[in-house]
C-alpha cells in the first residue's frame, strides 16, 4: 500500500471502513444506507426497548459506556451458555449479565465490556474515558493479511454470540457519550519495514469545516519498530514485540479546512506498522 504524498479528502481515505448504520423507528435497526462512504444514523433505541431491565442498569450503561456495538438475536438467550466467556462479572440477575470479556491476543486492558440480556440483546462497549481508536483490531487485521478491519467490539460480539448459539448478523454502532453525533469513520493505513532507514507511507486528510467533530483519535499497532506522526510531529512510537496503543487528538492538532499529513513508519524487514484515525462527528 504505497500511497506516499497522495492528497485524499475525508471521504476518500486510504482504506475507509464506516461502521455506522441508520436506525429505524422501531426496535430493529434498518439495513445500512450508504453514499460515498458516508453512513447516517439516529440515536439507537437499545436502552429504551431492552425489556426487564432496571433503571439502575440503564443508568450504569449510559454513564460508563463510550463507543459501543450491539445487535438483537432472533431468539432468546440462555445466560448460562455465555457465563463462562466472561473474565469478570460486574452485575448479574436472572435477566442479564454485565461484565468484561477477553479479546483474543490482547492483554486484559483491552477487554471489552459486554451486556447480554436473555431477550436476545447483546451490547459491547468500551468505557467513556477510552479513545474511540481503541476499537481497531490490529491483530485480526495482521493475521488476515490486512483483509479484515473488523473492530474489537464486533469481533467480541461474534464470540459471545457463538457461545450463546445464535447467529451474528453484524453490529450497529453508537457513541453513548456523544448522542448528537451522526457518523463514525475509521481510516486505516499500514506499512511494512525495509532496510536502511525503514519505510514510510503517508496520506493527507482535510476535515470539512461545516461538520461538528466530537472526537478525533489515533491508533497504532504492529510488530517491532513503528511510529505514527501527524504533520511531522511524532504522536507515538514503539519497538520490540507486538504492541497497540491509542489516544485522542485535540481540535488544534487536526483543524478543519486544511490538509494534514499522517505518516506511518516501520523499521526493518519483518516490522509492521498499522495506523488508524477514528472520527466521531455530525453532519449538519
Amino acid at each position: 500500500m504505497n500511497m506516499k504524498s497522495i492528497r485524499k479528502p475525508l471521504f476518500a481515505g486510504v482504506v475507509v471502513i464506516v461502521l455506522v448504520l441508520i436506525f429505524g423507528l422501531g426496535n430493529e435497526p434498518t439495513a445500512p444506507i450508504s453514499g460515498n462512504n458516508v453512513f447516517s444514523l439516529q440515536a439507537p433505541p437499545f436502552v429504551g426497548v431492552a425489556r426487564a431491565e432496571t433503571a439502575s442498569t440503564t443508568s450504569l450503561i449510559e454513564d460508563e459506556a463510550g463507543i459501543s456495538a450491539y445487535f438483537q438475536a432472533s431468539t432468546s438467550i440462555n445466560l448460562a451458555d455465555v457465563r463462562d466467556v466472561f473474565r469478570t462479572i460486574e452485575a448479574e440477575t436472572a435477566d442479564y449479565i454485565i461484565g468484561s470479556v477477553p479479546v483474543g491476543n490482547y492483554p486484559e486492558s483491552e477487554d471489552v465490556h459486554i451486556y447480554v440480556h436473555r431477550d436476545g440483546w447483546l451490547l459491547a462497549y468500551y468505557l467513556a474515558a477510552d479513545p474511540v481508536g481503541k476499537i481497531f483490531d490490529w491483530r485480526v487485521y495482521h493475521d488476515t493479511g490486512r483483509t479484515n478491519i473488523g473492530t474489537k467490539l464486533e469481533n467480541t460480539l461474534a464470540v459471545v454470540a457463538g457461545e450463546a448459539g445464535v447467529p451474528f448478523p453484524g453490529a450497529t454502532y453508537y457513541d453513548f457519550q456523544n448522542p448528537n453525533a451522526t457518523q463514525l469513520m475509521l481510516i486505516v493505513e499500514w506499512v511494512e519495514g525495509s532496510g536502511g532507514q525503514g519505510q514510510t507511507d503517508s496520506f493527507e486528510i482535510n476535515l470539512p469545516g461545516s461538520f461538528a467533530y466530537y472526537e478525533r483519535s489515533w491508533s497504532l499497532g504492529g510488530e517491532n519498530d513503528a511510529s505514527y506522526e501527524l504533520d511531522g510531529v511524532t504522536i507515538k512510537s514503539q519497538s520490540w514485540g507486538w504492541q497497540t496503543s491509542q489516544g485522542t487528538l485535540t481540535a488544534a492538532q487536526l483543524l478543519p479546512d486544511q490538509f494534514h499529513t499522517i505518516d506511518l513508519w516501520a523499521g526493518y524487514y519483518g516490522d509492521y506498522g498499522y495506523g488508524g484515525l477514528a472520527l466521531i462527528y455530525r453532519v449538519p
